[in-house]
């Protein structure tokens, strides 16, 4: 199994409990929320202005996914910006059976001695 194939697989796994917790959560709230209900005032009057709460939120959500798309849009054209680093990067040479690897020396502490 390939490193990419490992990545989705935790990502779909990820989303799977994700979805198993949304629910009771989801039902939780709902429970719990006609109890609160009972104790937040009504909307002031000087509020009459303002987004609703669900206005606000999906807004919000609008905002953020242009945000996302916008993001997104800019790392496709770095990643083609990139092109010839990526390219070196992600093209792994074929080693010569008969040359040695190259072995990178670790540079050799100066020991200074106390006067």
């Amino acid at each position: 199994m390939s490193m990419m194939s490992n990545v989705k697989e935790w990502q779909d796994g990820y989303f799977t409990r994700v979805k198993k917790i949304e629910e009771p959560v989801l039902k939780f709230a709902g429970e719990r929320a006609e109890t609160i209900a009972r104790f937040v005032p009504e909307r002031p009057t000087f509020m009459a202005e303002f987004p609703s709460m669900a206005e606000f939120v999906e807004n919000q959500l609008k905002f953020r996914k242009k945000f996302v798309d916008e993001q997104i849009a800019f790392t496709r054209k770095m990643v083609k910006a990139l092109g010839p680093v990526f390219v070196k990067l992600d093209t792994v040479p074929k080693r010569d059976e008969h040359k040695p690897a190259a072995v990178r020396s670790v540079p050799k502490r100066s020991v200074h001695k106390a006067a």
